[in-house]
């Protein structure tokens, strides 16, 4: 049993849609943290367990701990299970809510300013960019093109591609709001290149904005980086 009461357990869900589960599932396990049920340090309860509580698939409960996680609310541990982090995260729990409550609105919002900051890390890439981040650029395409042949999430693959043209911008505070990007855009990535049409192009997209960056040719990198961040948000 945990330690608070029945109606700080219970989601009263009117739209059983993953995607309202696993934001009101991430805005409960903030609100106990916050109200002190669960303390840093502290292991969460399994994924069975919340699954079990909240009267919900593991689906949504493994996607809200996903995004705690990247956003380093909690931190799995071996043999010990999921932990809060012992950090100061009271900010960032205040901070979070309207990245997840409003699924429409705060994508919106989070796909605007991932263009904004793509778009000057892309341009900056083109000037700075080592052998080394090509290589990793380069490694991201064969990994997602692996991935398309052979029918497998190419997700991941994505997200190293452009996280590679993010650490060659050789800017850090790019890098760092990156990641806090990137953490919360990685389940529009889960829908956007889940038919095979738009994973075709968004390898070719990415190969031309890899071609540019090693061709130092900024004007045509930014020019297909917006077009591929417009067209198929991945």
């Amino acid at each position: 049993m945990l330690p608070f009461p029945q109606e700080e357990q219970e989601l009263k869900l009117s739209d059983k849609n993953s995607e309202v589960l696993y934001s009101q599932i991430v805005e409960r396990i903030r609100m106990w943290i916050m109200k002190g049920y669960i303390k840093e340090g502290e292991v969460l309860p399994s994924e069975r367990e919340l699954a079990q509580l909240f009267n919900v698939s593991r689906m949504p409960v493994s996607q809200a701990i996903k995004i705690l996680e990247f956003l380093g609310v909690v931190k799995y541990i071996r043999g010990k299970g999921v932990c809060v982090q012992q950090i100061d995260i009271k900010h960032l729990l205040n901070n979070i809510g309207f990245l997840v409550l409003d699924p429409q609105s705060g994508l919106k919002d989070l796909l605007e300013a991932r263009e904004a900051i793509e778009i000057q890390a892309v341009r900056l890439a083109t000037q700075r960019r080592t052998k080394e981040d090509l290589d990793m650029m380069e490694d991201a395409l064969l990994e997602m093109e692996r991935n398309i042949t052979m029918k497998k999430d190419v997700g991941n693959a994505s997200i190293r591609f452009h996280s590679a043209i993010i650490v060659a911008s050789g800017n850090d505070v790019i890098v760092k709001i990156n990641e806090f990007l990137m953490a919360l855009l990685l389940f529009s990535r889960q829908k956007t290149l889940r038919e095979i049409t738009q994973q075709d192009i968004a390898l070719r997209q990415h190969k031309r904005i890899y071609q540019a960056i090693k061709e130092q040719d900024a004007d045509e990198a930014v020019c297909v980086m917006l077009e591929h961040l417009r067209e198929l948000k991945t």
